[in-house]
């Protein structure tokens, strides 16, 4: 046996439509690279091999009848199930260079990682409270993945599978003194067909900026929820509701679809000596919540720097569940918080500047 080398790589493409694969990610090959062809680089800390993509293959099947002694017999085959496809990576802006008169197309994300915040319903418009991009919530749009697994030594071979309409749910979590890592969680519509782990000869992968920029270190970022106060953790979640339901005339007679939206934001914050009931406050609050969350990771971008700084801010969340830590020798809370609106899809921002 001759070992074939680790490789895992994915490209990340929006369709057009359910059931309408992304033709683009699905032919994809040769020399590729994260500005054209939406590759995604992965954080190392995460999934397989420190690749950032973790999957798992399943037989979808019915069995047949046992036969003596309760031998089981090979089964009915259904299609090749998708049981896991996680892809994390490292938040941060584009990278570039920044002209010295900053447009907001300048801070347009790699078309992969604008998929992947689109499959987590964010999309994107050009900011107009500064120069730079703003996510913020949308209808539901289909992804296409691509996928490569391995790359034989004699020839250069890879494992490929194609994987269409599929939804993302996950979250962004951020680590004082860390990171910003964002994760989706996606369920596979279906395998396309001629798709399934084919042999194919394996691109080269450039990842350009994604891999020659630094992201950002959660530090210095200003966090602000009635009154400026660091944090200790913080998870942002997006929670899509995703249920397979049965379908004819789908390729696999199911069909992923979304049946509800959750934002949410969860972690441990020190206590204000200005408010100190800042919190018990807001948890027995019988109006709609008026104080903004924000943070801003890394600089916002000027002329002859890199586009690199990124600020989520949950508009007017409302506390949902409260409780006291203690942090060293001082107060923090544990919170629960929901993102909350009363204007359709005003509950979330996430802006890069």
């Amino acid at each position: 046996m001759v070992a074939v080398p680790w490789q895992m790589a994915v490209a990340v493409g929006v369709q057009s439509a359910q059931g309408v694969v992304n033709a683009t990610i699905r032919d994809l090959t040769g020399a590729l690279n994260a500005a054209t062809h939406g590759l995604v680089l992965g954080d190392p800390e995460s999934g397989l091999g420190e690749s950032g993509i973790e999957v798992e293959f399943a037989r979808a099947l019915t069995e047949k009848a046992r036969l003596a002694n309760f031998t089981t017999q090979p089964s009915n085959f259904l299609r090749q199930q998708i049981e896991t496809l996680t892809i994390a990576w490292q938040l941060k802006g584009n990278g570039n260079v920044l002209s010295g008169a900053p447009a907001d197309t300048e801070f347009a994300l790699d078309p992969g990682i604008d998929a992947l915040l689109q499959g987590l319903s964010l999309a994107s418009a050009n900011w107009g409270g500064g120069v730079g991009k703003i996510y913020t919530p949308a209808p539901l749009v289909y992804l296409t993945v691509a996928l490569w697994i391995g790359n034989r030594t004699a020839d250069g071979f890879a494992l490929k599978w194609v994987f269409q309409d599929c939804i993302a749910a996950g979250e962004m979590e951020f680590t004082p003194a860390g990171l910003g890592v964002a994760t989706a969680d996606l369920a596979v519509g279906s395998v396309v067909p001629s798709f399934g782990g084919i042999e194919v000869a394996s691109p080269t992968f450039d990842y350009q900026e994604q891999a020659s920029q630094s992201a950002p270190v959660v530090q210095g970022v200003a966090h602000a929820w009635g009154a400026t106060r660091g944090f200790r953790s913080m998870t942002v979640g997006f929670e899509n509701d995703i249920d397979d339901l049965e379908d004819s005339n789908a390729p696999t007679g199911l069909t992923p679809r979304i049946t509800g939206r959750r934002i949410t934001a969860s972690g441990e914050m020190y206590a204000d000596s200005v408010d100190l009931d800042f919190e018990a406050t807001e948890l027995v609050r019988a109006t709609a919540p008026t104080s903004p969350l924000s943070f801003t990771v890394g600089t916002a971008g000027v002329p002859a720097g890199r586009a690199l700084a990124y600020r989520p801010r949950l508009t007017t969340p409302e506390l949902r569940s409260l409780g006291p830590q203690r942090a060293g020798d001082v107060l923090s809370w544990e919170t629960e918080l929901m993102a909350v609106s009363g204007i359709a899809n005003g509950e979330f921002e996430l802006i890069f500047l």
